[in-house]
């Protein structure tokens, strides 16, 4: 596959606040734009597993390297990736 040329929109926010990256590997289509567009290099696509349509989901490597810029989840096609706050999520969980 051809590397792209494409960069972030955005620069990506200062790392003052911790993020969690969830993927639901049972709808991502492998496209890789989300691998592309991260520009902390959090996110690969995993070649030895695959969902139920047989295509290779992205997983998080790097989760702790994530600034919450959101790129990956603008760029999904298939809704498949959602960034959110840790600290939010400790709140709603309470």
């Amino acid at each position: 596959m051809l590397r792209s040329q494409r960069k972030p929109i955005l620069p990506p926010p200062p790392a003052d606040k911790e993020y969690v990256v969830i993927i639901l590997p049972e709808q991502c289509d492998g496209c890789e734009l989300c691998v592309e567009f991260c520009p902390t290099d959090v996110l690969e696509i995993d070649m030895e597993a695959y969902n139920s349509r047989m295509l290779h989901p992205a997983i998080a490597v790097k989760p702790d390297e994530c600034v919450g810029c959101q790129q990956c989840e603008r760029i999904c096609p298939s809704v498949s990736i959602f960034v959110t706050e840790i600290q939010l999520l400790q709140e709603e969980s309470s």
